[in-house]
């Protein structure tokens, strides 16, 4: 029996041997596709790419089971071609290789034509024996930025920049770049914008820098030495002495978490990034930040709060005005003892304020950590004020843990406060949108929108879990998901629950609410009144009236009707 099936497969084989070798070379032949070009600091949520024109031109380098050197390919908008088919060797070695485009020979001498350091990207190829190629480009090099003041920008003619190091040569089969002391002058004329950017090789390297004023004068300065990663996009200030005090780039965020909590960070300073008003400190944010995920790790938790006896007991006091600025795509992945309130600031004092800050698109992903988290404040004994959080999610957290959202308990003022687009993709007890207890707090003249809480286990609240002896006066929900939250809140004790109003709620918009809280004007409000526009009236009737009257010593924001949103806040 066995016999017969060799020689029927013996047979087979002979009588289409005419075919074989076809056969053998679909087997061996392969492709490679792609063009999309990585943004600087790799796309995530709030990157871009874009796409290699048909035409482009690379060098493909392979070793193992793809042997390939200085082999020139074009580019026809879909796949990468030769002037022959490319073929597997007969191995089942894998293809480990490098692409460069533009094309990167080993005779490269220059990578500065003009003096300047010009992009290279490249792309891995590494493939299983027999697959496809599909390439991806990154940046080879890194990108920097100085952003010159206005002021000062309107004063020179020229500004000069020196790095430390210079490209000399790249290894094709591993991308390792070879770079040389140098002193070459990148000279830059002024342009209106005051951005001037250039690339630099990754590593350790600083800058000189000398500016040439129209007055003929000349001044130097110097960014020190500092780890430049591939593909990494770096923004640095340059302006007057005397000039608006803050934090304008990442780095400087990233010292002043430092500084704040008593720590140093190289030669910098807190004087840096605030000034003296009374007793307290004020530090300004003044431009919109974006950290990649290697610049989170490095972001300290401010302050460290804790419930322990042994736990250090350490609350913001001073104000931290955002200006209306962003903060996008923190990642909260560092460890936090689990004695300590946690968020971007572990508590502030009654005296501390955090004020005019957007937190953009954070990411909360760990799942061993404190019990009491938010994604800006963990304890708020201060005042948050026209603070807003926007398309958060909670992407990792222990199911037996809850989330306050803006913060996890507040004994202070949270007013003006606009919460949009929380999603809870990860399991947990219980979740709410502006914070989990509000105890002996005040919750005013605020919105919670478009919050995906279905993953919630416990029923809760949007606004809060619990309030005792706390008030939640004039504000409204809208387009929020999660059957087990009530609109306002779970239990309510002692509290004044009054002006607030609801799009829709599977239950009632106050769980538990004993006899002795003065709670009225909790109303839901349908597409009539939506659509006529009456919310943001009768919104601003409460903060002309209620509002002032009984908080004069408060700033409310006023509301106006909103693109998607019946009600949104006027900046002050």
């Amino acid at each position: 029996m066995k016999r017969k099936t060799f020689w029927n497969i013996l047979f087979l084989l002979l009588t289409i041997g005419c075919t074989k070798e076809s056969v053998s070379i679909r087997y061996n032949a392969f492709t490679i596709q792609g063009g999309i070009i990585n943004d600087f600091n790799s796309p995530s949520r709030g990157g871009s790419s874009e796409t290699l024109p048909a035409g482009s031109r690379l060098t493909f380098y392979s070793q193992g089971g793809l042997h390939a050197d200085e082999l020139l390919l074009s580019y026809n908008g879909s796949t990468w071609e030769g002037e022959s088919p490319l073929k597997w060797e007969d191995t089942q070695e894998p293809a480990d290789g490098m692409c460069f485009c533009p094309p990167l020979y080993r005779s490269h001498q220059s990578f500065y034509p003009d003096g300047i350091l010009s992009d290279q990207l490249y792309a891995r190829a590494t493939a299983r024996h027999g697959e496809n190629i599909h390439l991806s480009f990154q940046h080879l090099f890194a990108r920097v930025v100085f952003d010159v003041s206005r002021r000062l920008n309107s004063q020179i003619s020229q500004i000069e920049f020196i790095p430390s190091l210079s490209v000399i040569s790249v290894t094709p089969e591993s991308g390792e770049i070879i770079c040389q002391e140098s002193a070459n002058s990148l000279c830059m004329k002024k342009n209106e914008q005051g951005k001037y950017a250039f690339l630099v090789p990754p590593g350790n390297l600083s800058i000189d820098i000398r500016i040439h004023m129209i007055t003929g004068e000349c001044y130097n300065s110097r960014l020190e030495a500092y780890s430049f990663a591939s593909g990494h996009e770096y923004t640095c200030s340059i302006k007057l002495a005397g000039e608006e005090i803050g934090i304008s780039t990442v780095e400087d965020f990233i010292a002043f978490t430092h500084l704040i909590n008593g720590e140093t960070y190289g030669e910098r300073s807190l004087e840096e990034f605030g000034e003296k008003t009374g007793e307290r400190m004020t530090y300004h944010l003044l431009n919109d930040l974006t950290f990649t995920e290697e610049e989170s790790a490095r972001v300290q938790m401010i302050g460290k709060y804790g419930t322990a006896t042994s736990s250090e007991k350490r609350l913001f006091n001073d104000i931290f005005d955002g200006k209306g600025h962003s903060l996008s795509n923190l990642h909260f992945t560092q460890t936090v003892d689990g004695n300590h309130y946690a968020g971007l600031f572990s508590g502030i004092s009654e005296n501390g304020v955090v004020k005019n800050l957007i937190l953009n698109q954070a990411v909360y992903s760990k799942d061993k950590d404190t019990r009491k988290t938010a994604f800006l404040i963990g304890l708020n004994r201060g005042e948050v004020n026209h603070c807003i959080l926007r398309d958060c999610t909670i992407e990792k957290i222990n199911s037996s843990f809850d989330f306050g959202g803006l913060s996890y308990q507040n004994e202070g003022i949270i007013i003006n406060c606009h919460i949009d687009k929380i999603y809870l993709n990860s399991k947990l007890q219980c979740g709410s949108s502006i914070t989990r207890n509000n105890q002996n707090g005040k919750i005013m003249n605020c919105v919670v929108s478009n919050c995906n809480l279905r993953k919630a286990q416990a029923i809760s609240g949007f606004i809060c879990t619990l309030t005792n002896n706390g008030e939640i006066q004039n504000c409204y929900l809208k387009g929020n998901e999660g059957d087990k939250n009530h609109a306002i809140c779970l239990k309510a004790t002692d509290a004044k629950i009054r002006c607030c109003y609801y799009e829709r709620s599977s239950r009632t918009p106050i769980g538990n609410v004993s006899e002795s809280n003065p709670s009225d004007s909790i109303i839901y409000y349908g597409h009539t009144a939506e659509e006529k526009g009456i919310l943001p009236t009768i919104l601003n009737q409460w903060v002309f009236d209620s509002g002032k009257r009984l908080f004069p010593h408060l700033t409310f924001c006023l509301w106006e009707k909103g693109e998607n949103l019946p009600a949104i806040l006027v900046s002050p």
